[in-house]
């Protein structure tokens, strides 16, 4: 178990490691940019922007593009109440309508009350410089457009470089003094195209536009028609470039900036979720439940960097999931190939002693091989050769060998066959017992049935024998009892042994021999018999009241029969018992001598009241004591 943790320990801190690594060097940062695109949802914005827009409307009825500058004198006209104008138009080259195009805009610009911002343009290469003529220069501001997209993506804005601080910038500074400008930030976009309030050129220039709809307002103006191709891909999909500059003035006025989450939360979140994860994994046996409560975990930490996000921190949740994934698909494999060696020991340990279905039933619940024991109640079989040594003189080794492995192979196949477990064999002995490490309510049942099974089993065997002259006769005695027990994994920490210890163990043993006192095959207690009731297949008589060795209390035992009796016998044989308990010896004698050619228990309670009439002992009471083990 210490080895396993260990393990454990080790695939946890191994993970987690090499994860907050793939965080701390960003080597996941593209795609973990993808997972954050998808938690932008749209959101109301502030009544602080408006967008005029080229769009194909104006287009249609001001003319081909790029229009005269005229045009664009003509709208700042109308724009005199607002509170910046940021026209996201190239102004570089030259009119090439007419060279009064240009003094036309300069001069609308000049006498404007608000201030006009212009675009500038870096190549981020050649670090070439774009951007208005000198003379529209002279009276406007100049705001850098450029906008990040290493990837494709629009996601952030540079704010302040090479000396230019940014379109969006600038006009959210005219809007309101004072506000703080981040040199970099990543733009919290409002939603798809048109979010903002997005009115065609064209309606300003015809008069449809009321006043109130720009006064006192930051007013951008560019193109949106598809033909002029400036758009760029957002995580809303494709805007124009006018708009999110919209956005990112927006945010600025706002003044909503996100932030990462410190190296040393994600950290800790790593370890924490990983905690949970391997937790789960170790406690949770059924699988369905784990998978549950696994994707609850998963489910968690998507939702706790949703929610983050919506409060403007960036938590890197795509390595908390990778980091989640992986320890859990580790651990899970771990457990999986461990439980397979585990349930292979189990296997491997049991298939000789176990039938295939409690072994099956082990391997699904281990617990049931609590270490060190516990007190079960049990039903133990034990069973022993009659004369074995003295028969073993009379055959080669090799014989003997083949003879026992023929005799134990057949007898323990019948045990397992009813699901009893094969403790160990003692030489020609065996012993065996039911109700662990599974409980069984019918175990005495089960051991009883095996019990002629295994008598029927050594005749067959004894005639195979006889068949090919290998040997006459083998005779077996069989002992059952059922009580409480120690049972469970015993011995020392190297070498163990899956046993039964006890009273009723030792009571088992005792009554195996007992059967050469009474003649019998199968003697069983009286707590075994009482499980056989309303069984016709599994008839008893009750035989005797004894005491054995270093026993204080007497105990009842009857005659397991392998096979019917006469009528006449258990008549003479009860009435015989019956004298023999009072005491009344020739009487019993009188029964006995009846059926004693015919019956071996008679045979000995005869032999037992001749002796007793002779010399009877001090105080009768019914019980037989016996002197030896």
């Amino acid at each position: 178990m210490e080895k396993k943790s260990v393990k454990i320990a080790s695939i946890f801190i191994a993970v987690s490691a090499v994860v907050f690594l793939l965080f701390y060097f960003g080597l996941l940062d593209v795609w973990q940019e993808k997972i954050l695109d998808k938690f932008f949802i749209k959101r109301d914005t502030t009544d602080s922007i408006v967008i005029f827009a080229a769009d194909n409307e104006s287009i249609a009825k001001i003319g081909q593009w790029p229009w005269p500058r005229s045009v664009f004198a003509d709208t700042i006209t109308h724009l005199q109440s607002a509170k910046a104008i940021a026209i996201d138009i190239n102004f570089s080259e030259p009119s090439t309508a007419h060279p009064s195009e240009d003094l036309l805009l300069a001069a609308a610009i000049k006498d404007l009350k608000p201030p006009v911002i212009l675009p500038v343009q870096i190549n981020p290469k050649t670090k070439e410089i774009t951007e208005a003529l000198p003379i529209l220069k002279e009276n406007s501001l100049q705001g850098k457009v450029n906008i990040i997209n290493e990837d494709g993506v629009a996601r952030s804005i540079k704010n302040i470089e090479d000396g230019f601080s940014g379109f969006g910038a600038i006009a959210a500074l005219q809007f309101k003094e004072g506000l703080f400008i981040p040199e970099m930030m990543r733009i919290d976009y409002a939603g798809p195209e048109k979010t903002f309030a997005t009115l065609p050129l064209i309606d300003l220039l015809e008069n449809k536009v009321p006043e109130t709809v720009y006064k006192n307002k930051v007013v951008l103006i560019g193109a949106t028609a598809p033909d002029l191709h400036d758009f760029f891909q957002t995580p809303f999909g494709f805007l124009p470039g006018v708009e999110i500059h919209a956005n990112i003035a927006e945010q600025l006025i706002r003044q909503a900036f996100y932030k990462n989450a410190p190296w040393h939360v994600v950290l800790l979140l790593i370890l924490c979720f990983n905690a949970l994860a391997a937790l789960a994994i170790i406690r949770i046996k059924k699988l369905y439940f784990l998978l549950f409560c696994l994707a609850a975990i998963f489910g968690a930490i998507n939702l706790l960097a949703i929610l983050l996000f919506s409060y403007k921190i960036i938590l890197p949740v795509l390595y908390l999931d990778t980091s989640f994934v992986l320890l859990s698909a580790s651990l899970i494999i771990f457990q999986y190939i461990s439980e397979s060696a585990g349930k292979k020991f189990i296997y491997e340990s049991f298939k000789y002693y176990l039938s295939p279905e409690v072994i099956n039933e082990i391997i699904q619940d281990p617990k049931k091989l609590k270490l060190g024991g516990e007190r079960k109640k049990i039903t133990v079989l034990f069973s022993d050769i009659r004369g074995f040594t003295s028969i073993s003189e009379t055959l080669s080794p090799e014989e003997l060998a083949h003879i026992l492995n023929e005799y134990l192979t057949e007898m323990a196949d019948i045990i397992m066959k009813q699901q009893g477990l094969v403790d160990k064999y003692i030489g020609d002995a065996i012993m065996a017992f039911w109700g662990a490490p599974i409980e069984q309510t019918d175990q005495a049942k089960k051991a009883c049935a095996s019990a002629l099974a295994m008598v029927r089993a050594l005749e067959a065997l004894n005639r195979h024998w006889q068949s090919k002259g290998i040997l006459q006769k083998l005779e077996i005695g069989i002992g059952i009892n059922t009580g409480q027990a120690l049972v469970g994994n015993l011995g020392s920490k190297k070498r163990f042994n899956y046993t039964a210890l006890g009273d009723s163990v030792n009571l088992a043993s005792r009554l195996e021999g007992l059967n050469k006192e009474y003649g019998t095959t199968v003697i069983i207690t009286e707590s075994a018999k009482k499980e056989l009731e309303n069984n016709p297949e599994l008839k008893t008589r009750k035989l005797d009241t004894i005491m054995v060795k270093g026993k204080k209390e007497p105990a009842v035992i009857f005659e397991l029969l392998t096979k019917e009796l006469d009528a006449k016998i258990l008549e003479h044989f009860e009435k015989g018992k019956d004298f023999y308990k009072k005491g009344n010896w020739q009487e019993a004698i009188n029964e006995f001598s009846v059926i004693a050619g015919q019956d071996s228990p008679s045979q000995t309670f005869l032999a037992r009241c001749r002796q007793f009439q002779t010399k009877a002992p001090a105080s009768w009471n019914g019980v037989y004591e016996f002197k030896n083990k």
